[in-house]
């Protein structure tokens, strides 16, 4: 029940911020990670397409690409335990829309990436704390796959995310850092 009302509460908070102030962040946020250890030691990145409300990704991802890094995005599978597979994205005819404003690719089993092939998941959230918990959207995909994950995990945020402590039990993992425009914030020290 406290999880449902962070996300609702979230969702409000994120729908507030203007596109031009998320574009402002956005660039912060980017020029912190492109110099963090973990953007550049890695050279498979996982990430998601953003919805409306959340930062923006594809700027990243195309700057991913020409630094000739290897990005994957995630499929779902709600009929399959809500399990979750990452795919090799080289454009944006890949993708299909699944719900809403969720796009993810098209499912290519040449494309498939093993969870032991990606550096680096940045991964997505609504809320944030510095202990690396996050509150996502609920369906415990991100979970279930870093469950079974052992490289870097990191997410990146606005300071309006970034809450003292969330709730959280056994199943939540917790990310490694979070970048925001302002800092970046170790969590696993």
């Amino acid at each position: 029940m406290y999880k449902e009302t962070f996300r609702i509460l979230s969702k409000r908070l994120l729908r507030q911020i203007t596109k031009e102030q998320k574009k402002e962040y956005l660039n912060d946020i980017s020029n912190r990670l492109y110099l963090s250890e973990w953007w550049m030691s890695s050279d498979v990145i996982a990430l998601t397409i953003a919805r409306k409300i959340e930062l923006e990704t594809l700027p990243i991802i195309e700057t991913a690409w020409k630094q000739q890094k290897t990005v994957v995005i995630p499929k779902c599978y709600p009929d399959q335990d809500h399990s979750m597979n990452f795919y090799k994205f080289t454009n944006q005819h890949e993708l299909e829309n699944v719900f809403l404003d969720l796009y993810e690719p098209k499912e290519d089993k040449q494309k498939l990436v093993q969870p032991s092939e990606i550096d680096l998941i940045i991964v997505p959230g609504l809320l944030y704390d510095y202990q690396g918990y996050r509150i996502g959207y609920g369906g415990g995909y991100y979970d279930r796959y870093l469950s079974k994950y052992s490289n870097a995990k990191i997410s990146i945020a606005m300071e309006q995310q970034l809450v003292k402590h969330l709730p959280h039990d056994q199943y939540d993992l917790p990310v490694d850092g979070i970048i925001t425009e302002k800092d970046t914030y170790y969590t696993n020290v």
